[in-house]
Order: C-alpha cells, then sequence, then structure tokens
C-alpha cells in the first residue's frame, strides 16, 4: 500500500455517544514538510478520547479523527526530515489524529521505540506510563515506607502508579469499584484492595493504617471519590488530583487548609516541557518495563473496526488496564 492508497480510519460527524463513531476509508497522501507518515500498530484508548468523543473537549472542525497515542512504522517522511527514516519503530503519546490503519504526523512529536519495547507495550504505556512516572516520582515523589492511597488501582493508570510506588516502598492501599475487580488488583501486589461498592472505605484504610491516615492520595477518579479519601489523608499530606473521570469534585479549601493538606492538580505537559525532559523520562518509563515494574504487560484487545464497542466497555467501567486497538 503506499500513501495514496484508502486505508481505514474512525471518523466523528458530531460529538456524541459512542454511536457517532464510524470507521471508514480514506486516502492519507504523502508526508508534507517536516511530516513522517506512520503505519500503525497499535492505537491506545484512553480516557481522554471518550473526552474527545463526547464533546468535553470542543472540536474545531468535522469529520474529526480522534484518539491520542499510537506505535507503528514510519512508512516515508517529508522534506525537513533527517530525524526519521523508513523502517524506523516509533511511538507518541499526545497527537490528536491516532485512530487511524496510517496518518501524517510531525516529525517533533514521535518518540523511537527500543527493539525490545514491542508495539503493544507502546501503545499500552507511553501516556499512562508517563503520567504514572510523573504522578510517584514528581507530582508527589513517593518515599519508602509512605503509605498511599490509589483510586481505580485495577485501571490504566491506576494499576502503573500501584506497581511503581510499591516498587519504591511504599505501602499500597487500592480502591477499585466493584468487588469483580479485587482479584485483579491483588495480583499487582497492593497491600491493600478495598471495593467501593461493598466496603467502608474509611474503616478499611484504618484498619491497615492504626487510625494514622495516609501520606497521599492519587486520585484520577474526581467527584465520586475526592470527598471520601480527603478525610483519610494525615496533616500535612498531599492528594494528587489528576483527573476528573467522574466528573469534578467539590474541594473543601478550609478543611484541606485546617490539616495543612497540599492539593496537586499536575498534567503531563507541565512536567515534561522540552525534549530532554521528555528523552529521560520515556527512557526511566521503558527502563521500568525491562525491569518488571509493571509485571506482564497484557493489554485488552480490540480491532479498530470494533472502536464503538471499546468506547462503550471503557465508559461502562467493564475493561481493565490497558486497552489499545489493532488497525
Amino acid at each position: 500500500m503506499n500513501a495514496t492508497d484508502k486505508s481505514g480510519v474512525v471518523q466523528i460527524s458530531k460529538q456524541g455517544p459512542p454511536s457517532v463513531l464510524e470507521y471508514t476509508n480514506e486516502i492519507v497522501g504523502n508526508p508534507g514538510n517536516n511530516q513522517v507518515l506512520i503505519r500503525q500498530k497499535a492505537i491506545a484508548l484512553n480516557f481522554v478520547d471518550v473526552m474527545f468523543r463526547n464533546g468535553t473537549f470542543p472540536l474545531n472542525h468535522f469529520p474529526a479523527t480522534i484518539g491520542v497515542e499510537a506505535a507503528g512504522v514510519v512508512e516515508a517522511v517529508g522534506t525537513g526530515v533527517s530525524e526519521w527514516a523508513v523502517g524506523d519503530r516509533v511511538g507518541y503519546y499526545f497527537a490528536l489524529g491516532a485512530y487511524a490503519e496510517k496518518r501524517l504526523i510531525n516529525k517533533d512529536q514521535l518518540i523511537k521505540l527500543p527493539d525490545d519495547i514491542s508495539f503493544d507495550q507502546a501503545a499500552s504505556l507511553m501516556a499512562k506510563g508517563l503520567t504514572a512516572r510523573m504522578l510517584v516520582k514528581q507530582a508527589y515523589a513517593v518515599r519508602p515506607g509512605d503509605v498511599v492511597l490509589v483510586h481505580a488501582a485495577a485501571g490504566g493508570v491506576g494499576s502503573l502508579v500501584s506497581r511503581w510506588a510499591k516498587s519504591l516502598g511504599a505501602v499500597v492501599i487500592g480502591t477499585v469499584g466493584n468487588a469483580s475487580k479485587k482479584a485483579l488488583a491483588e495480583s499487582q501486589g497492593i497491600d491493600l484492595v478495598i471495593a467501593l461498592d461493598s466496603q467502608d472505605l474509611a474503616e478499611q484504610v484504618g484498619s491497615i493504617t492504626n487510625g494514622l491516615g495516609v501520606d497521599a492520595v492519587f486520585d484520577g477518579v474526581g467527584k465520586a471519590t475526592f470527598s471520601k479519601s480527603a478525610p483519610l489523608v494525615k496533616r500535612n499530606g498531599h492528594i494528587v488530583l489528576y483527573g476528573n473521570a467522574s466528573g469534578s469534585p467539590q474541594i473543601d479549601a478550609d478543611f484541606l487548609a485546617s490539616k495543612n493538606i497540599t492539593l496537586i492538580r499536575p498534567s503531563v505537559g507541565e512536567y515534561l516541557p522540552d525534549k530532554h525532559s521528555l528523552d529521560f523520562a520515556v527512557g526511566e518509563l521503558f527502563e521500568a518495563v525491562r525491569t518488571g515494574v509493571f509485571g506482564d504487560i497484557k493489554p485488552i484487545i480490540y480491532s479498530l473496526s470494533e472502536v464503538f464497542r471499546a468506547h462503550d466497555d471503557l465508559e461502562a467501567t467493564r475493561t481493565t488496564g490497558s486497552v489499545i486497538l489493532h488497525p
């Protein structure tokens, strides 16, 4: 297939429920100045994709191709591109337009994949793994002996945060939405897993901390969890609010101030402001893969043409860990 042949792509003509996702074919074209043409091997499904699809994040034009993360092989390079060559293994973690068999992308958005990192691993880990690294090493630097509470511990980011915090010497308490996900979270080496649909969060945390509370909370859920976990944080502790999967929480600033709790609302971009910092972070992430920090990475795989079902399952919390699409 060359650049002028049609290839599979998922587009939306308007924002809305999963039914707006349409699998079709289009001509990609040849790379222009500073562009690279990639044949994608694995495409990530992230919750941010849902937010682009449902209208939480606005889009400027339609039809639009969403998705922000994938890995694949360079098929062609445009003028002004000297860093990349045909056959290079590459990935990226935030460039809108990922739901496609082939795509054009700016050369500066690409990350080189080492030969020992598979396409599935890369698509499973780049965005989520860089987020996890930011959370446990920068937003709140986890120390040996810390007691940390990780919400959605069976999810894509939560599972990586739990494993990385554990590898840094922390006692990890994880929550899951329902009891059916407890076994998976427990298999990650988490010290205590709490099913929020059937167990009392405060009682369970109190039992493992002897009522002393936790040093830090990592919360990507938001509204459904924030007010329940804030009282469980020690004086001078930290809450790292990195997502709002259940909606934006009500924040009692006076309560936080009364216990001198630091609220951190980080974004990956602020911690990776340049190529040097990105390369360093990616190097640490891939080394964590090699040394087994994340265990055996087994993403849930859907066909790109099944993206409607993948989105539906993700929103219904039927998925665990990383989810990827195969073109």
